[in-house]
């Protein structure tokens, strides 16, 4: 047992170092100090359990260096090893169950999949965009073509496996289904987590349709851009509180593709009537005019951080049952974000909950609902604890379960503003004394923090379980231990320090790709063939490039705004 406790506090004291260096290296990423991030959240995440994270961070990191063939380098390898850890190793699970899901490896989730091979085919555009020669410019769009299918491939799978928009729409479940689903909720809570479940990503879908634009594959771009609409159109943009323009920017770009790959005649006419505003239309007639396009991508922000709460687990037998409530510490506004977390997920608020806790409970057991999570196990199993000593392992004191959360956020709603100024190609005539053209009003075409947010939704129930078995395991073996010593002080002493090392060495699985950007906001201005100065403002922050030429291309502008 001294050498369990000595064990886990190195893991206390490892995880207390690991939350420190994060902070600080995400304080860096958020002043644009890109190369110093890097390097903090490098250290921070030397463990080789973080190794798959630490190729994450640094591949996006590189990116926002301009540093594109390093971090492709880094991504590909991220790839690599994210398949390689499809299937958890026995040691690797078992060590997390008895420790904290923080001391197994980070295997990464199906959102961070998908964006590997999205950083990836900006690097690869990025690198086209540099390319000296025609032949490496193909070469860099061309890999970039491979992304994008992976991207598509990933989606997908990914699609497969969770219900479609229409699907949750039409409740296209069997009664048998339907019936299970129904019982099963009074056990764990009202959420519906499959209408947060990340099924497809409309933004990604997108981003490739312009990836094969690029290419002049305008078939392919046509078929990407009309499965963003779709997804947009049909609950992407209402699940991740995007602005319903996000559909028609999606439908006029398919529609452009239909009318420069041709054969689209008869469908033309009726598609922009019934998917294109009147200012949309019009922008449609200005591609018409205009041979070139400036495309502004801004990625803002970053990831929320992931949380930790507290809940304290103890049994009551008079109800057989397990009972969860929030452990109140820290400020008041933390407090209330992981109260309120709680209410939202686990709490038993539901009617049929309440009477649950009303026929298991004292008198006011069902308004304690409200503040409380009731798991029934009824009397056979609770018999069954009771046999392996699990009651007297458990319940003497309340054990601690953490599980991760979100803090509430706001995403920037600030103004923008494109500024596009030519410049004579003689170099006579200064760009000021031309007028300039003002895009405004950029499009939220993504919301990674909300995606993020409601995964965490989707699996918060497996969280508590998980929680509530390890917790429980951890706490019966530390009760084994003592048991087998003879002595009553020195059982005393060691029942007492178990109790302590178990409950203050409880964690939850916190880690995840934090530098992404929390949203993506769009810009497309089509314009004449070209020299131009470009200069992007937001929240009074500004950022420019100069002699940009535009021969009848599209230009891409990947601006990384940490504020």
């Amino acid at each position: 047992m001294p050498a369990l406790i000595f064990i886990i506090a190195l893991v206390i004291q490892g995880c207390s170092t690991y939350s420190q260096d994060i902070n600080k290296g995400l304080s860096l990423a958020q002043e644009g100090d890109w190369q110093a991030a890097e390097s903090t959240i490098s250290n921070a995440l030397e463990s080789p359990k973080d190794k798959l994270l630490n190729l994450l961070e640094g591949g996006a990191l590189a990116q926002y260096q301009g540093d594109f063939q390093r971090s492709n380098t880094l991504l590909e390898e991220a790839e690599r090893l994210s398949d390689a850890f499809f299937n958890q190793s026995f040691t690797d699970r078992s060590w997390a169950l008895l420790s904290n899901p923080r001391q197994g490896v980070y295997r990464g989730d199906s959102i961070e999949r998908v964006y590997i091979s999205y950083f990836k085919s900006l690097n690869y555009l990025a690198l086209a965009d540099k390319a000296t020669s025609q032949n490496e410019r193909t070469q860099q769009l061309d890999a970039a073509l491979v992304e994008s299918r992976r991207i598509d491939l990933k989606l997908n799978e990914i699609n497969q496996q969770t219900p479609s928009y229409s699907d949750i729409k039409s409740e296209k479940k069997s009664f048998l289904e339907k019936t299970f689903n129904f019982l099963s909720s009074l056990y764990t809570g009202y959420l519906d987590k499959d209408k947060y479940a990340y099924r497809d990503d409309a933004w990604a879908r997108y981003l490739t349709g312009l990836l094969y634009e690029q290419a002049a594959d305008f078939d392919n771009a046509r078929i990407s851009y009309q499965a963003a609409a779709e997804l947009y159109e049909t609950g992407y943009a209402s699940q991740y509180d995007l602005p319903s323009v996000t559909s028609e920017r999606a439908w006029l770009d398919t529609i452009r593709m239909m009318q420069k790959s041709g054969g689209w005649t008869t469908e033309l006419p009726q598609l922009i009537q019934n998917k294109l505003s009147k200012e949309s239309q019009e922008i449609l007639l200005n591609y018409a005019q205009h041979k070139s396009e400036i495309v502004l991508l801004e990625h803002q922000g970053f990831l929320p951080k992931k949380q930790e709460m507290s809940v304290l687990l103890y049994g009551d037998q008079t109800g057989y049952s397990l009972v969860l409530e929030p452990f109140y510490g820290g400020h008041t506004a933390q407090a209330n974000d992981a109260s309120n977390w709680f209410t939202m997920v686990y709490a038993d608020i539901h009617p049929l909950s309440m009477i649950a806790n009303y026929k298991a409970g004292k008198a006011n057991a069902a308004l304690q609902g409200f503040f409380t999570k009731r798991i029934i196990l009824g009397s056979k199993i609770w018999q069954e604890l009771t046999r392996l000593h699990f009651d007297e392992a458990l319940f003497t004191s309340p054990l601690r379960v953490t599980i991760p959360y979100y803090n509430p956020f706001t995403l920037d709603n600030s103004l923008t503003s494109l500024s596009i100024s030519s410049v004579a190609e003689d170099q006579n005539t200064p760009s000021s004394a031309r007028p300039d053209l003002l895009a405004n009003n950029s499009i939220r075409m993504s919301s990674l923090a909300d995606i993020a947010l409601q995964d965490q939704l989707h699996q918060s129930q497996r969280d508590i379980y998980e929680g509530l078995l390890r917790e429980m395991l951890r706490s019966w073996l530390a009760y084994q231990v003592k048991a087998s010593i003879k002595d009553d002080g020195t059982r005393e002493l060691i029942d007492l320090l178990g109790k302590v090392v178990v409950f203050v060495s409880s964690a939850a699985e916190t880690r995840n790709w934090l530098t992404l950007p929390a949203q993506v906001r769009l810009i497309r201005q089509p314009i004449d063939s070209g020299v131009y100065d470009l200069r992007y403002s937001v929240n009074q922050q500004h950022f420019s490039l100069n002699q940009v030429k535009l021969n009848n291309t599209i230009k891409v502008w990947n601006i990384r705004n940490p504020n």
